[in-house]
């Protein structure tokens, strides 16, 4: 008997494995497996929930969003990187004797490369604007998918039996699709998305700001509301657990490395500094060696500090664990409502997460759009 293969290891668990490897967007049956999966499951309700238009806009929009996002955070690493290695690299410079005028050099490199860099980090607004309105934008994408279910959940369940009302519901769908600003909208009006959230902005229609009455009681609902916990809360919810889970490229461990180096790095430049003193009290030459070297590691320890203090601040790492470890718990009591509830309860509950998700959204604009390396100016 052939030996089953070892299970390929999930990289997304690893202590330092990318915390979103192998994950899709299939809540909203992006990926063809997992339309696949639906079609085996419930083939009739693969023919409404499945929204080709939707989808193919979504995916049109998903790789530029994460493509500027790249460029605005690599720009901002780079420059604080390339900076802090000058700063250090100068530090250590009167150690090196002969090779000091290289090591002088070298350092001044870097910290030109990082002032460049920071200055087009900070100079580029539209490409941070670009990322944050495409992300804006993809999102609303995967709310009017949801919101329009829940808004029409009668003629949901009836268009899984009857050919007239799939008809109806692909032309509310459409009505739905076309009322969505268009990306280039969004990101020139991006810096006014940072402000207060009120919930009647959470819905893409202003008539779905009321509630529509429940639905009547079928089979096809049932099978609705099972397939609609599935992909809004159950997909959310795993999405979260990966954010805050154990690698240490996931907000909540990064934060957490950012907060004990910013509190072992000037304990370390204090003690430096101490040293010195010791030293120089004790007659030691200011050019000797020890003192130096203790020099060196003082100018150091300060450097990386304000590193990580600069990166927490433009990452907004602490906020974004917080913000996450919210929304978990507030997904989370949503699907505790949705789960108790009888059919208007349950719509109850799927408008909450809906709120739920458009603040979390808000959230995420409002903190990246202000998080710069230096101070704002407009």
């Amino acid at each position: 008997m052939t030996k089953a293969a070892d299970p390929a290891p999930d990289a997304s668990r690893a202590p330092f494995g990318d915390p979103l490897a192998g994950w899709s967007n299939d809540d909203i049956l992006l990926t063809k497996p997992a339309r696949a999966t639906l079609g085996a499951r419930h083939l009739r309700s693969l023919r409404v929930l499945d929204w080709p238009e939707l989808r193919a806009q979504f995916s049109r929009h998903d790789a530029p969003a994460n493509q500027h996002a790249s460029r605005s955070r690599g720009l901002g690493l780079g420059s604080v990187a390339s900076a802090t290695a000058g700063l250090i690299v100068a530090g250590f410079a009167p150690l090196a004797g002969s090779s000091a005028p290289l090591i002088g050099a070298t350092a001044a490199s870097l910290c030109l490369a990082g002032i460049v860099s920071g200055a087009v980090h900070w100079l580029d607004r539209s490409a941070k604007a670009r990322w944050l309105g495409n992300r804006f934008w993809t999102e609303r994408m995967r709310a009017l998918y949801f919101q329009t279910l829940i808004n029409n959940l009668g003629l949901v369940a009836a268009a899984m039996r009857d050919d007239a009302a799939l008809g109806e519901w692909k032309a509310a769908r459409a009505r739905a699709l076309a009322a969505l600003p268009t990306p280039d909208d969004l990101t020139a009006r991006i810096g006014k998305l940072t402000g207060n959230t009120g919930d009647d902005e959470t819905w893409v229609l202003a008539d779905w700001v009321r509630t529509p009455p429940p639905p009547e009681p079928s089979e096809e609902l049932d099978i609705v509301f099972t397939l609609l916990r599935t992909q809004r809360f159950d997909s959310q919810i795993a999405y979260i657990d990966r954010k805050l889970g154990d690698s240490f490229r996931t907000p909540r461990r990064r934060s957490r490395v950012v907060q004990l180096g910013g509190q072992f790095l000037p304990t370390v430049a204090i003690v430096a500094a101490l040293c010195i003193g010791i030293m120089l009290l004790a007659g030691r030459e200011p050019d000797e060696l020890m003192v130096r070297l203790a020099l060196a590691v003082a100018s150091g320890a300060v450097a990386a500090a304000l590193a990580l203090r600069m990166v927490n601040d433009d990452l907004k790492l602490s906020e974004d664990a917080n913000r996450y470890a919210w929304y978990g718990a507030s997904v989370q009591a949503a699907r505790t409502r949705f789960d108790a509830g009888d059919p208007g309860e349950k719509l109850a509950a799927l408008r909450e997460m809906e709120i739920v998700a458009y603040h979390d959204l808000r959230e995420f604009i409002a903190a990246h759009w202000r998080g710069r390396y230096v101070p704002q100016v407009w």
